[in-house]
């Protein structure tokens, strides 16, 4: 065992245990998105359970209201509804309801366990009561009911609070059930949760069109709808809604999870008429209001993170109370998705948490507000939208993906880490991948060494690096005629540089076990360069004034054509399969000048699209390759780019390790660690630790004289061998901070392998030289072995000790430990 001195300072964490199931009330909210137009009259046909009234604490299923095993007196139960006093739950059933029954009673836990607590149960059909029940107290044993009910569609069950107050009032209707005349029996915790819409839209999205809303006019227009099934995990649905008149087509393009509970869509809106269409104007991809049965409880809470102004704060992550008084705006910066706000977040409410991701590489832009201290109103899309659409045109909007958990808020990360991995990474020869080990040049000299590479010294790094395991090398921004930063525009190779073009470097990068690769920056166009000079009318200004730099327009066919065929003549040369994309200007005014009146939104739009249909070019003709993609650091980080490409650099601050450990704490709240990047350049364990936790960007000088090749080949081992756990679920054993004198911690789990790792930082000035650590999703009756890397130790200790609780000592400042663990065999 593990000792650690009693006088050691400890850091305590209590994080409670995993649920990973995916229940009932998650799958249905899938079909209550997908069922539109919202507030329909009518009555359902399923049945379903509503909540009127709850006083405290949230209405559980299975569960007690505090959320532990149902229990009344000495009996468990599996089944049933958990609430407390006063409550009123309505339960609807399209096909009459002819019997109820149930065991009632006070919740036996650690509150009520010294009869504490007194509750009244009755049962109301049209407002007339038919069952009341004696007062329950605590410690009670359970009373069943069996009532017939004459033919009812709804029946109300209450809970009074006996006249003496609310405190410990956990009341269980234990194994409810209906049967209905058609003889189908069911469990009331199995039933759908039904909400009362409040109808900001009767769609999950919105626009005005000729100064109408949509839903003014979308219920008129002819409707079709389609369903096929993509394949086990994936259903697709598609509805349409065609204006007669002008001709407008409004498509929503979804997929539904049957793996997740996730909903993805597009919307694409085409002129199938004759003439231009009237004004569509404040077109959201995505608008919808998230209800609770309870109203001036609890707050929701928005779960937010930076994007990457490429400073400490690069990926900070905060929370944010929405509420009657304070409303929420988030969005892209200059036209690049993670340049102010990331792309995903979460909201927390009392029924539990949604994630949100955006995928649009522009401008986009999200707004939250709470209405009566119940309802929260989200809404996304461009941010700015006031465009006609000329005949047989068509555009699309940001692409929307929604997860909704029901249960513990952190699983829901580690579950959405997860569908973002199996459903929208890059693929590279149709199998995801893992993190990859790579070197880009640039930052062997600290990020400055761009002009000064040449043949020469890049095939003296590519034979140096070949015995440590690098799968790629990539020659950064100068390769190219008139250098870095003046030269982008030219796409030829620098004479003096590579007088034989990249073809010899490329060779040796594959005769030395590598993959060769270079960075690209196709989308600025410099004063003076190639471009600029022989094809102006690609570009586009951002003022009516000569310029430094343009924009080229990825909207025309012939500027993809263009690149896709500069690429293509890299991509021919023996070696070469890594593509690298920069982007380091903001787009939006360029997109913003070009737009007419009439046109606002669409040059953004177009842009947009061309240039992931460049993007999707490149990964079908080149099925093999990496692709990188980069925009003056992680500036443009969102689902789209994740579908396309494989790997992001998540920065241009670099080289500060603890800024490197809450940057990645940030990223891995929704992205699987494989898909961005961290650059190391220095050798001790603490820099190493500080950036394993992604794909692997090296920079150390492997052919100076005095590199030791041993302990390089020692870390990088160590990584290749750990790299595979960090495709699976992340949680974080201590909160986010950049703090000097406190510690970070988190884990990397495998739930299919029950392997993982935890790294684990004291700061240069915590006090703390240990800390306590409550690991997750582990099985509590297994054997585990721990292997900590640094100190050299070995453990054997079970799963539920290991969750409440394993402490770490790190004696030293600014030191780290790596502990592997996994199954004992």
């Amino acid at each position: 065992m593990y000792i650690i001195p009693f006088s050691l300072m400890l850091i305590p964490l209590i994080i409670t245990h995993t649920e990973k199931t995916v229940n009932s009330q998650q799958q249905y909210w899938q079909e209550d998105v997908l069922s539109m137009p919202y507030g329909q009259a009518g009555e359902k046909n399923f049945p379903t359970i509503l909540l009127i009234r709850q006083d405290y604490e949230e209405l559980e299923f299975g569960k007690s209201v505090i959320k532990t095993p149902m229990k009344i007196g000495s009996q468990n139960f599996q089944h049933g509804i958990g609430t407390h006093s006063i409550s009123h739950i309505r339960v609807y059933s399209p096909d009459p309801i002819n019997h109820f029954s149930s065991w009632i009673g006070v919740d036996n836990n650690v509150r009520t366990q010294d009869g504490n607590g007194s509750v009244t149960f009755s049962i109301e059909i049209d407002g007339k009561e038919i069952y009341h029940s004696k007062v329950f107290r605590g410690r009670d044993e359970p009373e069943k009911i069996d009532i017939d009910i004459d033919n009812a569609k709804i029946i109300d069950l209450k809970v009074g609070n006996a006249g003496d107050g609310p405190a410990c009032d956990h009341a269980n209707w234990a194994e409810a059930k209906i049967i209905t005349n058609e003889g189908k029996s069911m469990y009331l915790d199995e039933l759908r949760m039904d909400f009362s819409k409040i109808n900001f839209s009767k769609y999950p999205f919105s626009f005005t069109y000729s100064q109408k809303l949509s839903d003014e006019i979308l219920d008129s227009w002819k409707k079709e709808i389609s369903t096929s099934e993509l394949d086990k995990d994936r259903t697709k649905i598609i509805k349409s809604w065609t204006d007669s008149q002008t001709g407008l087509k409004i498509t929503f393009d979804a997929i539904k999870y049957n793996d997740y509970p996730a909903l993805d869509w597009v919307i694409y809106l085409e002129n199938t008429g004759d003439n231009d269409t009237p004004i569509i104007k404040d077109l959201k991809s995505l608008d919808i209001t998230l209800n609770s049965p309870i109203s001036g409880k609890t707050p929701y809470i928005l779960h937010k993170t930076n994007g990457s102004p490429s400073d400490p704060t690069d990926f900070e992550v905060s929370t944010v109370v929405i509420d009657n008084e304070n409303s929420e705006s988030m969005g892209g910066g200059g036209g690049r998705s993670s340049n102010k706000d990331f792309p995903f977040f979460k909201v927390e409410s009392r029924e539990g948490s949604y994630i949100i991701a955006v995928g649009w590489s522009g401008q986009w832009q999200s707004d939250l507000r709470c209405i009566d201290n119940k309802s929260l109103h989200i809404t996304a899309g461009l941010e700015k939208t006031n465009f006609l659409l000329h005949p047989k045109e068509k555009v699309r909007s940001p692409r929307m993906l929604i997860m909704y958990w029901d249960g513990d808020t952190v699983e829901s990360n580690a579950q959405f880490r997860q569908l973002i991995y199996k459903h929208y990474t890059a693929e590279r020869d149709n199998k995801k991948i893992q993190p990859i080990l790579f070197c880009n040049t640039c930052f062997t000299r600290g990020g400055g060494w761009l002009n000064e590479c040449n043949a020469e010294n890049q095939i003296s790094l590519i034979k140096a690096y070949a015995p440590l395991g690098l799968e790629a090398l990539i020659t950064d921004a100068g390769w190219f005629e008139g250098g870095w930063p003046a030269g982008a525009g030219n796409w030829n190779p620098r004479k003096d540089a590579y007088p034989d073009g990249m073809g010899p470097v490329a060779l040796s990068a594959k005769e030395n076990g590598m993959i060769y690769g270079l960075w690209f920056e196709p989308e600025r166009v410099v004063a003076g360069t190639w471009l600029h000079k022989n094809h102006p009318e690609w570009l586009l200004s951002s003022t009516d004034h000569p310029q430094d730099t343009y924009l080229l327009n990825f909207a025309l066919p012939e500027v993809r054509e263009y690149m896709f065929n500069i690429v293509k003549d890299f991509m021919e040369l023996p070696g070469f399969r890594f593509y690298r994309q920069d982007f380091n200007m903001d787009p939006l005014p360029y997109w913003r000048y070009s737009d007419l009146p009439d046109r606002q939104g669409i040059s953004e739009m177009k842009y947009i699209e061309g240039l992931y249909e460049y993007w999707d070019m490149i990964a079908e003709a080149w099925q093999d390759s990496i692709r990188e993609e980069c925009a003056s650091g992680g500036r443009r980080i969102d689902l789209e780019t994740i579908m396309r490409m494989h790997i992001h650099q998540k920065t241009d601050y670099w080289f500060d390790d603890d800024v490197d450990q809450a940057s990645l704490w940030g990223m891995s709240q929704y992205l699987p660690n494989s898909t961005f990047v961290a650059h190391l350049n220095r050798m001790d364990d603490y820099s190493f630790h500080s950036t394993l936790a992604s794909s692997l960007c090296m920079g150390w000088i492997t052919d100076a004289p005095d590199f030791d090749l041993a302990r390089g080949k020692k870390l990088l081992d160590l990584y290749l061998s750990v790299r595979h756990l960090l495709i699976g679920a992340w949680y974080p054993l201590l909160p986010y901070t950049r703090d000097k004198s406190a510690w970070m911690a988190s884990q990397y789990h495998r739930d299919d392998l029950q392997e993982g790792i935890v790294l684990a930082f004291r700061h240069s000035e915590s006090p703390y030289k240990a800390a306590e650590l409550s690991l997750r999703s582990l099985d509590p009756n297994t054997e585990y072995k721990l292997i900590y890397t640094i100190s050299g130790e070995e453990q054997i200790i079970k799963g539920f000790e290991l969750m409440n609780g394993l402490v770490i000592a790190i004696p030293e400042k600014r030191k780290s430990e790596l502990v592997i663990y996994r199954k004992k065999i």
